[in-house]
Protein backbone atom coordinates (compact mmCIF):
# COMPACT_ATOMS: atom_id res chain seq x y z
CA UNK A 1 0.00 0.00 0.00
CA UNK A 2 1.53 3.33 -1.06
CA UNK A 3 2.31 5.85 1.71
CA UNK A 4 3.39 9.45 1.08
CA UNK A 5 5.67 11.28 3.55
CA UNK A 6 5.65 15.10 3.32
CA UNK A 7 8.28 16.84 5.48
CA UNK A 8 10.84 19.56 4.86
CA UNK A 9 13.49 17.71 6.90
CA UNK A 10 15.38 15.17 4.82
CA UNK A 11 16.66 13.38 7.90
CA UNK A 12 13.18 13.06 9.37
CA UNK A 13 11.81 11.78 6.04
CA UNK A 14 14.54 9.13 6.05
CA UNK A 15 13.75 8.23 9.66
CA UNK A 16 10.01 7.78 8.99
CA UNK A 17 10.71 5.82 5.81
CA UNK A 18 12.99 3.40 7.68
CA UNK A 19 10.33 2.81 10.35
CA UNK A 20 7.73 2.06 7.68
CA UNK A 21 10.05 -0.26 5.77
CA UNK A 22 10.72 -2.14 8.99
CA UNK A 23 6.95 -2.80 9.25
CA UNK A 24 6.72 -4.09 5.70
CA UNK A 25 5.54 -0.93 3.96
CA UNK A 26 7.91 -0.93 0.98
CA UNK A 27 5.95 1.37 -1.34
CA UNK A 28 6.76 4.74 0.25
CA UNK A 29 7.23 8.09 -1.55
CA UNK A 30 8.77 11.18 0.05
CA UNK A 31 8.15 14.89 -0.70
CA UNK A 32 9.81 17.97 0.83
CA UNK A 33 6.72 20.14 0.77
CA UNK A 34 2.96 19.97 0.20
CA UNK A 35 3.20 21.64 -3.22
CA UNK A 36 5.42 18.78 -4.46
CA UNK A 37 2.85 16.16 -3.37
CA UNK A 38 -0.01 18.02 -5.06
CA UNK A 39 2.00 18.43 -8.26
CA UNK A 40 2.79 14.71 -8.31
CA UNK A 41 -0.87 13.79 -7.84
CA UNK A 42 -1.85 16.00 -10.78
CA UNK A 43 0.40 14.07 -13.18
CA UNK A 44 -1.63 11.74 -15.49
CA UNK A 45 -1.47 8.09 -14.46
CA UNK A 46 0.07 8.83 -11.09
CA UNK A 47 -1.20 6.26 -8.53
CA UNK A 48 -2.86 7.81 -5.51
CA UNK A 49 -1.41 7.18 -2.06
CA UNK A 50 -3.52 5.36 0.47
CA UNK A 51 -2.12 7.40 3.37
CA UNK A 52 -0.30 10.75 3.76
CA UNK A 53 1.96 11.56 6.72
CA UNK A 54 1.94 15.39 6.59
CA UNK A 55 4.29 17.67 8.54
CA UNK A 56 2.35 20.49 10.08
CA UNK A 57 4.93 23.30 9.79
CA UNK A 58 6.81 23.60 6.46
CA UNK A 59 7.97 26.41 4.22
CA UNK A 60 5.56 27.55 1.54
CA UNK A 61 2.01 26.27 1.70
CA UNK A 62 2.48 24.34 4.94
CA UNK A 63 0.82 21.18 6.17
CA UNK A 64 -2.53 22.67 7.15
CA UNK A 65 -3.11 24.43 3.82
CA UNK A 66 -1.80 21.42 1.94
CA UNK A 67 -4.28 19.19 3.75
CA UNK A 68 -7.12 21.61 2.99
CA UNK A 69 -6.15 21.64 -0.71
CA UNK A 70 -5.99 17.84 -0.73
CA UNK A 71 -9.43 17.42 0.84
CA UNK A 72 -10.97 20.05 -1.42
CA UNK A 73 -10.23 17.97 -4.53
CA UNK A 74 -12.92 15.20 -4.93
CA UNK A 75 -10.39 12.75 -6.36
CA UNK A 76 -8.20 13.04 -3.25
CA UNK A 77 -10.80 13.63 -0.56
CA UNK A 78 -10.85 10.02 0.66
CA UNK A 79 -7.06 9.84 1.21
CA UNK A 80 -6.50 9.77 4.99
CA UNK A 81 -4.01 12.31 6.39
CA UNK A 82 -2.08 11.90 9.66
CA UNK A 83 -0.62 15.20 10.81
CA UNK A 84 2.94 14.98 12.16
CA UNK A 85 3.67 17.91 14.52
CA UNK A 86 5.95 19.00 17.36
CA UNK A 87 3.07 20.83 19.02
CA UNK A 88 0.47 19.34 21.31
CA UNK A 89 -1.44 22.58 21.78
CA UNK A 90 -5.15 22.06 21.59
CA UNK A 91 -5.57 24.92 19.12
CA UNK A 92 -3.04 23.42 16.74
CA UNK A 93 -4.71 20.03 16.93
CA UNK A 94 -8.14 21.54 16.34
CA UNK A 95 -6.78 23.35 13.29
CA UNK A 96 -5.33 20.08 11.97
CA UNK A 97 -8.64 18.24 12.36
CA UNK A 98 -10.52 21.16 10.84
CA UNK A 99 -8.23 21.02 7.81
CA UNK A 100 -9.23 17.37 7.28
CA UNK A 101 -6.62 15.33 9.12
CA UNK A 102 -7.91 12.11 10.69
CA UNK A 103 -5.19 11.71 13.30
CA UNK A 104 -1.92 13.23 14.50
CA UNK A 105 1.47 12.02 15.76
CA UNK A 106 3.93 14.04 17.77
CA UNK A 107 7.52 14.28 16.63
CA UNK A 108 9.56 12.20 17.01
CA UNK A 109 7.11 9.28 16.81
CA UNK A 110 7.74 6.04 18.61
CA UNK A 111 7.78 2.99 16.39
CA UNK A 112 4.86 1.23 18.12
CA UNK A 113 2.72 4.37 18.01
CA UNK A 114 3.51 5.03 14.33
CA UNK A 115 2.75 1.41 13.40
CA UNK A 116 -0.61 1.45 15.22
CA UNK A 117 -1.70 4.80 13.77
CA UNK A 118 -0.68 3.84 10.21
CA UNK A 119 -2.36 0.41 10.39
CA UNK A 120 -5.56 1.93 11.74
CA UNK A 121 -5.63 4.56 9.01
CA UNK A 122 -5.06 2.00 6.24
CA UNK A 123 -7.82 -0.26 7.59
CA UNK A 124 -10.19 2.67 7.70
CA UNK A 125 -9.24 3.58 4.12
CA UNK A 126 -9.99 0.01 3.00
CA UNK A 127 -13.35 0.05 4.79
CA UNK A 128 -14.29 3.38 3.21
CA UNK A 129 -13.36 2.12 -0.25
CA UNK A 130 -15.36 -1.10 0.23
CA UNK A 131 -18.37 0.87 1.46
CA UNK A 132 -18.22 3.28 -1.47
CA UNK A 133 -17.82 0.40 -3.94
CA UNK A 134 -20.92 -1.24 -2.49
CA UNK A 135 -22.75 2.09 -2.65
CA UNK A 136 -21.83 2.38 -6.32
CA UNK A 137 -23.09 -1.16 -6.94
CA UNK A 138 -26.34 -0.42 -5.15
CA UNK A 139 -26.76 2.81 -7.08
CA UNK A 140 -26.10 1.06 -10.40
CA UNK A 141 -28.56 -1.67 -9.47
CA UNK A 142 -31.13 0.89 -8.40
CA UNK A 143 -30.61 2.85 -11.62
CA UNK A 144 -31.02 -0.29 -13.70
CA UNK A 145 -34.18 -1.28 -11.85
CA UNK A 146 -35.55 2.25 -12.21
CA UNK A 147 -34.83 2.18 -15.95
CA UNK A 148 -36.52 -1.21 -16.30
CA UNK A 149 -39.60 0.00 -14.46
CA UNK A 150 -39.57 3.30 -16.34
CA UNK A 151 -39.51 1.78 -19.82
CA UNK A 152 -41.37 -1.48 -19.18
CA UNK A 153 -44.87 -1.62 -20.64
CA UNK A 154 -45.94 -3.88 -17.77
CA UNK A 155 -47.10 -2.45 -14.49
CA UNK A 156 -45.67 -3.29 -11.07
CA UNK A 157 -47.45 -2.40 -7.85
CA UNK A 158 -46.88 -3.35 -4.20
CA UNK A 159 -49.96 -3.58 -1.99
CA UNK A 160 -49.79 -3.73 1.79
CA UNK A 161 -52.05 -5.54 4.26
CA UNK A 162 -53.69 -2.16 4.94
CA UNK A 163 -55.14 -2.16 1.43
CA UNK A 164 -52.92 0.64 0.13
CA UNK A 165 -50.26 0.70 -2.57
CA UNK A 166 -46.78 1.39 -1.22
CA UNK A 167 -45.18 1.39 -4.67
CA UNK A 168 -46.49 1.88 -8.22
CA UNK A 169 -44.32 1.77 -11.35
CA UNK A 170 -44.79 4.08 -14.36
CA UNK A 171 -45.98 1.05 -16.34
CA UNK A 172 -49.24 1.07 -14.40
CA UNK A 173 -50.17 4.32 -16.12
CA UNK A 174 -49.36 2.81 -19.51
CA UNK A 175 -51.51 -0.28 -18.82
CA UNK A 176 -54.58 1.37 -17.31
CA UNK A 177 -54.28 4.97 -18.49
CA UNK A 178 -54.67 6.45 -14.99
CA UNK A 179 -52.12 8.94 -13.57
CA UNK A 180 -49.82 7.62 -10.86
CA UNK A 181 -51.59 9.65 -8.13
CA UNK A 182 -54.71 7.53 -8.76
CA UNK A 183 -53.02 4.48 -7.26
CA UNK A 184 -53.34 5.05 -3.55
CA UNK A 185 -55.96 2.69 -2.20
CA UNK A 186 -56.48 -0.73 -3.76
CA UNK A 187 -60.28 -0.51 -3.47
CA UNK A 188 -60.49 2.83 -5.27
CA UNK A 189 -58.30 1.56 -8.08
CA UNK A 190 -60.33 -1.63 -8.45
CA UNK A 191 -63.57 0.34 -8.65
CA UNK A 192 -62.04 2.55 -11.32
CA UNK A 193 -60.73 -0.13 -13.69
CA UNK A 194 -62.39 -3.51 -12.97
CA UNK A 195 -66.00 -3.54 -14.19
CA UNK A 196 -66.90 -6.99 -12.81
CA UNK A 197 -67.65 -7.19 -9.09
CA UNK A 198 -66.55 -10.83 -8.89
CA UNK A 199 -63.10 -9.86 -10.20
CA UNK A 200 -62.81 -7.02 -7.69
CA UNK A 201 -63.72 -9.37 -4.84
CA UNK A 202 -61.18 -11.92 -6.04
CA UNK A 203 -58.43 -9.29 -6.12
CA UNK A 204 -59.35 -8.07 -2.63
CA UNK A 205 -59.28 -11.62 -1.28
CA UNK A 206 -55.74 -12.11 -2.62
CA UNK A 207 -54.56 -8.85 -1.05
CA UNK A 208 -56.05 -9.95 2.27
CA UNK A 209 -54.61 -13.49 2.07
CA UNK A 210 -51.61 -13.45 -0.32
CA UNK A 211 -49.79 -16.61 -1.46
CA UNK A 212 -47.01 -17.94 0.70
CA UNK A 213 -43.50 -16.76 -0.11
CA UNK A 214 -42.02 -18.57 -3.08
CA UNK A 215 -45.38 -19.19 -4.76
CA UNK A 216 -46.93 -17.22 -7.61
CA UNK A 217 -50.64 -16.99 -8.35
CA UNK A 218 -51.86 -15.96 -11.79
CA UNK A 219 -55.17 -14.39 -12.66
CA UNK A 220 -56.64 -12.88 -15.80
CA UNK A 221 -59.15 -10.04 -15.49
CA UNK A 222 -61.08 -7.86 -17.92
CA UNK A 223 -60.63 -4.14 -17.27
CA UNK A 224 -61.74 -0.84 -18.78
CA UNK A 225 -59.12 1.66 -19.97
CA UNK A 226 -59.45 5.44 -19.82
CA UNK A 227 -61.24 5.45 -23.19
CA UNK A 228 -63.88 3.03 -21.93
CA UNK A 229 -62.49 0.17 -24.04
CA UNK A 230 -62.70 -3.30 -22.54
CA UNK A 231 -59.29 -4.97 -22.35
CA UNK A 232 -57.67 -7.96 -20.64
CA UNK A 233 -54.84 -7.98 -18.09
CA UNK A 234 -52.90 -10.84 -16.56
CA UNK A 235 -51.72 -10.40 -12.95
CA UNK A 236 -48.90 -12.38 -11.28
CA UNK A 237 -49.26 -12.23 -7.50
CA UNK A 238 -46.24 -12.98 -5.29
CA UNK A 239 -45.69 -12.30 -1.60
CA UNK A 240 -42.96 -10.25 0.08
CA UNK A 241 -41.85 -10.50 3.71
CA UNK A 242 -44.15 -8.56 5.99
CA UNK A 243 -47.33 -9.47 4.14
CA UNK A 244 -46.85 -7.10 1.21
CA UNK A 245 -48.06 -8.30 -2.19
CA UNK A 246 -46.24 -7.74 -5.49
CA UNK A 247 -48.56 -7.42 -8.50
CA UNK A 248 -46.93 -7.76 -11.92
CA UNK A 249 -49.60 -6.65 -14.38
CA UNK A 250 -49.46 -7.25 -18.13
CA UNK A 251 -51.89 -6.09 -20.80
CA UNK A 252 -52.65 -9.29 -22.75
CA UNK A 253 -55.54 -7.95 -24.85
CA UNK A 254 -53.69 -8.57 -28.11
CA UNK A 255 -52.59 -12.06 -27.06
CA UNK A 256 -56.10 -12.95 -25.91
CA UNK A 257 -57.50 -11.82 -29.26
CA UNK A 258 -54.81 -13.73 -31.15
CA UNK A 259 -55.59 -16.83 -29.08
CA UNK A 260 -59.29 -16.43 -29.82
CA UNK A 261 -58.59 -16.03 -33.55
CA UNK A 262 -56.27 -19.03 -33.48
CA UNK A 263 -58.92 -21.18 -31.79
CA UNK A 264 -61.48 -20.00 -34.33
CA UNK A 265 -59.17 -20.87 -37.23
CA UNK A 266 -58.31 -24.19 -35.62
CA UNK A 267 -62.01 -24.97 -35.30
CA UNK A 268 -62.55 -24.20 -38.99
CA UNK A 269 -59.50 -26.28 -39.86
CA UNK A 270 -60.80 -29.22 -37.82
CA UNK A 271 -64.17 -28.97 -39.56
CA UNK A 272 -62.38 -28.98 -42.93
CA UNK A 273 -60.39 -32.05 -41.89
CA UNK A 274 -63.56 -33.79 -40.73
CA UNK A 275 -65.17 -33.02 -44.09
CA UNK A 276 -62.12 -34.30 -45.93
CA UNK A 277 -62.12 -37.47 -43.84
CA UNK A 278 -65.82 -37.96 -44.56
CA UNK A 279 -65.16 -37.59 -48.30
CA UNK A 280 -62.30 -40.07 -48.03
CA UNK A 281 -64.52 -42.61 -46.24
CA UNK A 282 -67.26 -42.14 -48.84
CA UNK A 283 -64.89 -43.48 -51.50
CA UNK A 284 -64.47 -46.83 -49.77
CA UNK A 285 -66.09 -49.80 -51.58
CA UNK A 286 -69.80 -50.19 -50.95
CA UNK A 287 -70.68 -53.39 -52.85
CA UNK A 288 -69.81 -56.55 -51.01
CA UNK A 289 -70.26 -58.92 -53.95
CA UNK A 290 -69.61 -58.71 -57.69
CA UNK A 291 -69.54 -62.36 -58.65
CA UNK A 292 -70.81 -65.69 -57.38
CA UNK A 293 -67.19 -66.83 -57.44
CA UNK A 294 -65.82 -63.92 -55.38
CA UNK A 295 -66.43 -62.50 -51.94
CA UNK A 296 -64.59 -59.44 -50.69
CA UNK A 297 -64.61 -57.46 -47.45
CA UNK A 298 -62.83 -54.48 -45.94
CA UNK A 299 -62.23 -52.80 -42.61
CA UNK A 300 -61.00 -49.26 -41.98
CA UNK A 301 -59.68 -47.86 -38.68
CA UNK A 302 -59.01 -44.14 -39.30
CA UNK A 303 -56.58 -42.03 -37.32
CA UNK A 304 -57.54 -38.64 -35.92
CA UNK A 305 -56.20 -36.68 -38.89
CA UNK A 306 -56.80 -37.14 -42.58
CA UNK A 307 -54.51 -39.82 -43.98
CA UNK A 308 -53.36 -41.03 -47.34
CA UNK A 309 -54.84 -44.56 -47.35
CA UNK A 310 -57.38 -45.56 -49.97
CA UNK A 311 -58.44 -48.87 -51.53
CA UNK A 312 -61.03 -50.17 -53.95
CA UNK A 313 -62.46 -53.26 -55.65
CA UNK A 314 -64.09 -52.74 -59.06
CA UNK A 315 -65.10 -54.67 -62.21
CA UNK A 316 -62.81 -54.76 -65.26
CA UNK A 317 -65.13 -55.97 -67.99
CA UNK A 318 -67.51 -58.94 -67.66
CA UNK A 319 -65.05 -61.49 -66.23
CA UNK A 320 -62.33 -59.57 -64.42
CA UNK A 321 -62.06 -57.70 -61.16
CA UNK A 322 -59.41 -55.22 -60.12
CA UNK A 323 -58.38 -54.34 -56.60
CA UNK A 324 -55.77 -52.02 -55.16
CA UNK A 325 -54.61 -50.45 -51.93
CA UNK A 326 -52.33 -47.44 -51.74
CA UNK A 327 -50.73 -45.43 -48.93
CA UNK A 328 -49.46 -41.90 -49.60
CA UNK A 329 -46.54 -40.66 -47.52
CA UNK A 330 -47.37 -38.38 -44.62
CA UNK A 331 -50.70 -37.27 -43.21
CA UNK A 332 -53.03 -34.35 -43.64
CA UNK A 333 -54.83 -32.71 -46.49
CA UNK A 334 -51.93 -32.91 -48.98
CA UNK A 335 -51.66 -36.69 -48.64
CA UNK A 336 -55.44 -37.03 -48.82
CA UNK A 337 -55.60 -34.99 -52.04
CA UNK A 338 -52.94 -37.16 -53.69
CA UNK A 339 -54.86 -40.30 -52.66
CA UNK A 340 -58.05 -38.80 -54.07
CA UNK A 341 -56.26 -37.97 -57.33
CA UNK A 342 -55.04 -41.57 -57.66
CA UNK A 343 -58.57 -42.80 -56.94
CA UNK A 344 -59.95 -40.58 -59.70
CA UNK A 345 -57.23 -41.72 -62.07
CA UNK A 346 -58.06 -45.37 -61.44
CA UNK A 347 -61.81 -44.73 -61.55
CA UNK A 348 -62.18 -42.49 -64.57
CA UNK A 349 -59.15 -43.33 -66.68
CA UNK A 350 -60.31 -46.85 -67.41
CA UNK A 351 -58.39 -46.71 -70.68
CA UNK A 352 -55.34 -47.03 -68.46
CA UNK A 353 -56.76 -50.25 -67.04
CA UNK A 354 -58.54 -51.77 -70.06
CA UNK A 355 -57.16 -52.02 -73.61
CA UNK A 356 -59.84 -51.94 -76.35
CA UNK A 357 -57.48 -51.22 -79.24
CA UNK A 358 -57.72 -54.75 -80.76
CA UNK A 359 -61.50 -54.77 -80.94
CA UNK A 360 -61.80 -56.73 -77.74
CA UNK A 361 -61.51 -56.02 -74.01
CA UNK A 362 -58.04 -56.82 -72.66
CA UNK A 363 -56.99 -56.09 -69.08
CA UNK A 364 -53.83 -54.00 -68.94
CA UNK A 365 -51.07 -55.77 -66.93
CA UNK A 366 -50.69 -54.35 -63.40
CA UNK A 367 -47.03 -53.44 -63.89
CA UNK A 368 -48.02 -51.25 -66.86
CA UNK A 369 -50.67 -49.49 -64.76
CA UNK A 370 -48.19 -48.75 -61.97
CA UNK A 371 -45.63 -47.49 -64.48
CA UNK A 372 -48.23 -45.03 -65.82
CA UNK A 373 -49.03 -43.91 -62.28
CA UNK A 374 -45.32 -43.36 -61.68
CA UNK A 375 -45.27 -41.05 -64.70
CA UNK A 376 -48.47 -39.28 -63.67
CA UNK A 377 -47.50 -38.64 -60.02
CA UNK A 378 -43.79 -37.72 -59.90
CA UNK A 379 -42.35 -36.66 -56.56
CA UNK A 380 -41.04 -33.43 -58.10
CA UNK A 381 -44.62 -32.37 -58.82
CA UNK A 382 -46.48 -33.47 -55.70
CA UNK A 383 -43.68 -33.74 -53.08
CA UNK A 384 -45.29 -37.07 -52.19
CA UNK A 385 -44.70 -40.71 -52.98
CA UNK A 386 -46.90 -43.69 -52.31
CA UNK A 387 -46.87 -47.44 -52.05
CA UNK A 388 -49.45 -49.48 -53.92
CA UNK A 389 -50.56 -53.07 -54.48
CA UNK A 390 -52.64 -53.66 -57.61
CA UNK A 391 -54.10 -56.98 -58.81
CA UNK A 392 -56.41 -58.15 -61.56
CA UNK A 393 -58.39 -61.41 -61.16
CA UNK A 394 -60.18 -63.55 -63.73
CA UNK A 395 -63.32 -64.64 -61.88
CA UNK A 396 -63.79 -67.62 -64.21
CA UNK A 397 -60.39 -69.24 -63.77
CA UNK A 398 -59.00 -67.65 -60.60
CA UNK A 399 -55.91 -66.52 -62.52
CA UNK A 400 -54.47 -63.37 -60.98
CA UNK A 401 -51.75 -60.96 -62.01
CA UNK A 402 -50.38 -58.43 -59.54
CA UNK A 403 -47.70 -55.82 -59.00
CA UNK A 404 -46.47 -54.45 -55.69
CA UNK A 405 -44.87 -50.97 -55.48
CA UNK A 406 -43.30 -50.97 -52.04
CA UNK A 407 -46.52 -51.93 -50.22
CA UNK A 408 -46.59 -54.48 -47.36
CA UNK A 409 -46.73 -57.93 -48.93
CA UNK A 410 -50.32 -59.29 -49.13
CA UNK A 411 -50.95 -62.62 -47.42
CA UNK A 412 -52.27 -65.63 -49.36
CA UNK A 413 -54.32 -68.05 -47.25
CA UNK A 414 -54.58 -71.62 -48.48
CA UNK A 415 -57.69 -73.72 -47.66
CA UNK A 416 -55.60 -75.75 -45.22
CA UNK A 417 -54.77 -72.56 -43.24
CA UNK A 418 -51.23 -72.07 -44.56
CA UNK A 419 -50.33 -68.32 -44.75
CA UNK A 420 -47.77 -67.22 -47.37
CA UNK A 421 -46.73 -63.61 -48.19
CA UNK A 422 -46.82 -62.83 -51.90
CA UNK A 423 -43.33 -62.46 -53.36
CA UNK A 424 -42.16 -59.64 -55.61
CA UNK A 425 -42.16 -56.29 -53.82
CA UNK A 426 -40.80 -53.48 -56.01
CA UNK A 427 -39.98 -49.79 -55.68
CA UNK A 428 -42.41 -47.08 -54.58
CA UNK A 429 -44.35 -44.85 -56.97
CA UNK A 430 -43.14 -41.30 -57.54
CA UNK A 431 -39.46 -41.91 -58.29
CA UNK A 432 -39.96 -41.60 -62.06
CA UNK A 433 -38.78 -44.99 -63.25
CA UNK A 434 -36.03 -45.47 -60.68
CA UNK A 435 -36.50 -49.24 -61.03
CA UNK A 436 -38.88 -51.46 -63.03
CA UNK A 437 -41.97 -52.68 -61.23
CA UNK A 438 -41.89 -56.37 -60.35
CA UNK A 439 -44.89 -58.41 -61.60
CA UNK A 440 -46.25 -61.69 -60.28
CA UNK A 441 -48.86 -64.26 -61.25
CA UNK A 442 -50.81 -66.93 -59.42
CA UNK A 443 -53.90 -69.11 -59.76
CA UNK A 444 -56.32 -68.88 -56.83
CA UNK A 445 -58.36 -72.01 -56.06
CA UNK A 446 -61.75 -72.16 -54.37
CA UNK A 447 -61.33 -71.61 -50.64
CA UNK A 448 -58.23 -69.46 -51.02
CA UNK A 449 -58.15 -65.94 -49.60
CA UNK A 450 -55.95 -62.88 -50.04
CA UNK A 451 -55.48 -60.30 -47.27
CA UNK A 452 -54.05 -56.85 -48.09
CA UNK A 453 -53.14 -54.47 -45.25
CA UNK A 454 -51.64 -51.00 -45.00
CA UNK A 455 -48.46 -50.49 -42.99
CA UNK A 456 -50.64 -48.76 -40.37
CA UNK A 457 -51.56 -52.19 -38.97
CA UNK A 458 -48.03 -53.38 -38.16
CA UNK A 459 -47.04 -49.85 -37.07
CA UNK A 460 -49.97 -49.52 -34.65
CA UNK A 461 -48.36 -48.41 -31.38
CA UNK A 462 -49.81 -48.81 -27.90
CA UNK A 463 -49.37 -46.39 -25.01
CA UNK A 464 -46.36 -48.35 -23.69
CA UNK A 465 -44.52 -47.94 -27.02
CA UNK A 466 -45.02 -51.53 -28.22
CA UNK A 467 -45.95 -52.14 -31.89
CA UNK A 468 -48.63 -54.46 -33.17
CA UNK A 469 -46.04 -55.86 -35.58
CA UNK A 470 -46.04 -58.47 -38.34
CA UNK A 471 -45.79 -61.45 -35.98
CA UNK A 472 -49.00 -60.48 -34.19
CA UNK A 473 -50.68 -59.94 -37.57
CA UNK A 474 -49.72 -63.44 -38.73
CA UNK A 475 -50.82 -64.93 -35.41
CA UNK A 476 -54.33 -63.40 -35.67
CA UNK A 477 -54.73 -64.35 -39.34
CA UNK A 478 -53.45 -67.87 -38.71
CA UNK A 479 -55.93 -68.33 -35.89
CA UNK A 480 -58.83 -67.16 -38.08
CA UNK A 481 -57.63 -68.60 -41.41
CA UNK A 482 -60.53 -71.05 -41.67
CA UNK A 483 -63.17 -68.33 -41.21
CA UNK A 484 -64.81 -66.31 -44.01
CA UNK A 485 -62.74 -63.37 -45.19
CA UNK A 486 -65.03 -60.79 -43.59
CA UNK A 487 -64.63 -62.51 -40.20
CA UNK A 488 -60.85 -62.51 -40.60
CA UNK A 489 -60.75 -58.77 -41.28
CA UNK A 490 -63.18 -58.03 -38.45
CA UNK A 491 -60.94 -60.06 -36.14
CA UNK A 492 -57.86 -58.11 -37.25
CA UNK A 493 -59.61 -54.79 -36.68
CA UNK A 494 -60.81 -55.92 -33.25
CA UNK A 495 -57.32 -57.10 -32.29
CA UNK A 496 -55.80 -53.75 -33.35
CA UNK A 497 -58.43 -51.80 -31.38
CA UNK A 498 -57.88 -53.89 -28.25
CA UNK A 499 -54.12 -53.49 -28.63
CA UNK A 500 -54.48 -49.70 -28.82
CA UNK A 501 -56.84 -49.39 -25.87
CA UNK A 502 -57.53 -45.69 -25.32
CA UNK A 503 -54.58 -44.62 -27.46
CA UNK A 504 -55.70 -43.15 -30.81
CA UNK A 505 -54.04 -44.67 -33.89
CA UNK A 506 -51.21 -42.64 -35.41
CA UNK A 507 -52.03 -43.83 -38.94
CA UNK A 508 -54.97 -45.21 -40.87
CA UNK A 509 -55.36 -48.99 -40.64
CA UNK A 510 -56.76 -50.32 -43.93
CA UNK A 511 -57.70 -53.99 -44.43
CA UNK A 512 -58.91 -55.50 -47.71
CA UNK A 513 -59.59 -59.18 -48.41
CA UNK A 514 -61.00 -61.41 -51.16
CA UNK A 515 -62.08 -65.05 -51.07
CA UNK A 516 -62.58 -67.45 -53.99
CA UNK A 517 -65.87 -69.29 -53.57
CA UNK A 518 -66.75 -72.73 -54.98
CA UNK A 519 -68.34 -72.72 -58.43
CA UNK A 520 -72.04 -73.55 -57.95
CA UNK A 521 -73.05 -73.37 -61.62
CA UNK A 522 -74.73 -76.46 -63.27
CA UNK A 523 -71.72 -76.83 -65.55
CA UNK A 524 -69.42 -77.16 -62.57
CA UNK A 525 -71.75 -79.75 -61.02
Amino acid sequence: MRIAIVDDSESFRTYLESLLHAEGHDDVACFDKAEALLAALDRPGEPLPELVLMDCIMPGMGGLAGTRRLKAEPRFADIPVIMVTVSDAESDLSAAFAAGAMDYIRKPPRRAELTARVSSALRLKQAVEARKARERELKDEKDRMAAILEYSHDGVAVAGPDGRFSFVSPGMERVFGLPLDAYAEVDAWLEAVFPDEADRDDFRDIVAAPPVEGHVWRRQYPFTDRNGQRRICRVHFSAMPGGRLICNIEDVTLFAKQKEDLLRRQSRHMKDLESAAEIQRSLLPSRLSMSERLRFAWEFLPCESVGGDIFNVFPLGPHHVGLYMLDVSGHGVASSLVALSVYNFMHYQRSTLIDRSGGRIDVVPPQTVLARLDEEFPFDKFSKFFTMFYMTLDTRTGEARYCNAGHPAPLRLAPDGDVVPLPCRGTIIGLSGFAPFCAGEMAMEPGEKLIVTSDGLADTQAADGAFFGEERTLEVIGRLAGSPVDDILAGLRRAASEFLGDTPPRDDVSLLGIEILPDKSPAAA
